[in-house]
Parts: C-alpha cells; structure tokens; sequence
C-alpha cells in the first residue's frame, strides 16, 4: 500500500518545528518522518524491508487548516453533471513518459492535465475552490497551496489489479470505497482518514481510479461522475525544469511530472525527477507507488530530485556552489535564488558524487514551462 498523502500532512504537522528554525531542527523533523513512515510500511507487510532511506525533506512550516471547505461535501451537490458538450476519447499513452490527460471540469472541481507519470500509470490532480494547506516562510508571512483534494489515475493496460480492489458493497456502487476515520497518529493529533476510491475499466484490462481524500465524504455518485468525465487530450511529453549532465551508473528515469510519487499539493515552477537502479515491476497494483521500491524483499536504489519555489526553504543557501547540509541531502539554487532544486540520496551514494550531479543540472526559466525539457531527454 502507498503511503497516503493524508498521513503525510498529519505528520509534517504534528512534527513541524517553529517558524525560523534552524537547519538541524529541519532535519530532525524530517528524520521523524522518515522513521514513522518506516514503521508504517513494515505495517504493511514489508517487515522484512530494511530500508536504506534516511533523507529529509525540504518541507516549509505547515498552519492548521482554515474553515475556508468543509470538511462533508452536500450530498445534494454531490451528482453534479458533468458539461454536456462533446468530450475527446481517452487513450493511454503509446510512448513512454508522456500524458493525455485533458483538463475537465465535473461541478465545481477541475481535474488538472498530467501532474506525474510512471511506466505503470498517470495522474492528474482534482483541485476544488478555495485554500488548501496553509504555510508560513521564513519571514512569517502566510501562503497557500493550491487546493487539491485528490487525483485521477489511469493505468497501463495489465498493471492494476481489479481483484484486490476495495469495494464497498453498501454503497450501490460495486467500484466504489468510501475511506475509513483510521487511528490518531498520537493523542492530541486529528486522526486522518485513508482515502475513498472509485475504479473503473475505461478500456480493455485497463484500469482507472479516483481518489480523493476521505474526510471529503464524497459520495459514491461524485466521484463517478469524476470518472464519467475523463477526457483526453493529444499526447505530449511531460516536461521538467531541469536537465542532468551526469546520471551515476545503472540509474534510470522512473518518474516525471511537476509533483512528486508521493502526490503532494505544489506550486508554479516546481518539477520532480525519479531516478531508479533495477527494474520495478509495475503489476498486479491497487494504487499508485510511493516508497518503498521493493523487489523480492529488497529496496531498489532511488534517487529523487525536486524544484521548488525558494520560499519552501527555511534557510539560505550559503553561497552560490550546492551545498549538503547533511549525508544524502544536497541543494542548489537557481542563479536568481527564486529556485532551488533538493536531491535526495536516500543513502545509496555519497555526497561527493550527489555534488557532481547538482554540477551538472541545467535550468530552464522555471517561470515559462515552454522552456521545460521532456522528462527523457532530461537525463541523460
């Protein structure tokens, strides 16, 4: 099972340090969260995975959310049409790395084009009105992210599995799960709710999902119309904002896009790179993969590189050269300083050749995506 985004934030938050904190308490933050989410993939059936991660993650300070949504969805709202104008087929990419995710509307929520592709699966992320989660930058002003509440997957053809599907038969409708109140993280800590499911077959032994967040409580009639409004789009590359010189050896491009595998909520000019070593068997899934990359108990290496905006940063780069604040964890800003892009080791090599590979990372303008490169010619 993936590590779900809703847990995510309930950790970031629990554990987020105070405004202008320092260098090591944003480490050790994000040293907590790492070890929690090992315990939770042991959890679930990977006891055996002795996992070589240890990164940290560049995470700004999180605020508790605002009232500015609901948190139950009016069911009266809730089987709200999609538009009635003629809509193009969807097809599934035939080359790798690219996407046919059209923007569509379904009421008053917008399902994005392609945010993330894998060999196994793209996705688009569902944005409702309003603010989503709430951050403060190092100089204490207060920013949001877009309010994404979920996202549309669809599935290479043989990859997912409809058999181990969660149904809810209750619900009159045989594809759909309505995400359970799970247990609080620690006392004190809103307990989070695993995410609601629809899944369909939107072609022959290819699958589909709409998965938003449960505390949502949508309706088994929204998110199907959700998935009766897919609509496709010419297929095109998935473009990212940096460009490697230098790939270590054996790594390769295992996911692309402008969010990373974990699906977070980001912001304009943010991109992510996946680089894997081995093969990971996109198969017999029943969501979309975070970590671990496991195969025959063991973790295949990762390396992940991310852009963000500088204000995501709770401190300043010293000086203009990329820089490790710890073992497994490099930076480099942009020449303006209004970027930086993060590399996370993860343990499988040292710092010296992580600095060569920031070395060797060319910009586009992160502000203009015409400028971006296709996520395969991006490493080389």
């Amino acid at each position: 099972m993936p590590h779900e985004l809703s847990d995510m934030l309930q950790e970031a938050k629990s554990d987020a340090p105070p405004p202008r904190y320092s260098v090591q308490d944003a480490l050790t933050a994000g040293r907590k969260r790492q070890q929690r989410r090992r315990a939770l993939w042991a959890g679930t059936g990977s006891a055996a995975v002795v996992l070589a991660v240890a990164g940290a993650v560049a995470v700004p300070q999180l605020l508790p959310e605002g009232n500015n949504r609901s948190a139950t969805v009016n069911a009266g709202a809730a089987a709200t049409n999609t538009e009635k104008s003629a809509k193009a087929p969807f097809a599934y990419p035939s080359t790798g790395f690219s996407g046919t995710f059209a923007e569509y509307t379904v009421g008053d929520l917008t399902v994005d084009g392609t945010v993330l592709v894998t060999p196994g699966y793209q996705v688009a992320s569902i944005t409702a009105p309003g603010k989503g989660q709430a951050y403060e930058d190092k100089n204490g002003g207060r920013y949001y992210a877009p309010n994404v509440i979920g996202h549309v997957v669809t599935y290479a053809k043989g990859v997912f599995d409809p058999a181990k599907a969660q149904k809810d038969p209750k619900a009159g409708a045989g594809w759909f799960h309505e995400g359970e109140k799970k247990e609080a993280i620690k006392p004190g800590v809103p307990a989070p709710y695993a995410d609601s499911t629809y899944t369909w077959e939107y072609a022959d032994d290819a699958w589909a999902q709409v998965i938003v967040q449960g505390r949502l409580k949508y309706p088994a009639t929204k998110l199907a119309s959700i998935a009766e409004g897919l609509t496709g789009a010419a297929e095109k590359p998935v473009k990212v904002g940096i460009k490697l010189g230098y790939v270590p050896a054996g790594f390769a491009l295992g996911s692309a896009g402008t969010t990373s595998d974990h699906l977070e909520s980001t912001f304009a000019g943010t991109s992510f790179l996946r680089l894997i070593k081995g093969d990971f068997p996109y198969e017999n899934l029943t969501g979309t993969v975070g970590d671990p990359f496991v195969v025959q108990d063991t973790q295949l290496p990762i390396l992940s590189l991310q852009v963000y905006p500088a204000k995501e940063q709770k401190y300043n780069a010293p000086g203009n050269e990329p820089y490790c604040p710890q073992e497994g964890l490099c930076y480099r800003y942009t020449a303006d300083k209004k970027f930086f892009v993060e590399l996370n080791g993860g343990g499988f090599i040292g710092n010296t050749e992580m600095i060569k590979m920031l070395n060797s990372v060319e910009f586009a303008d992160l502000t203009d995506e015409s400028t971006w490169f296709p996520a395969t010619e991006a490493v080389s």
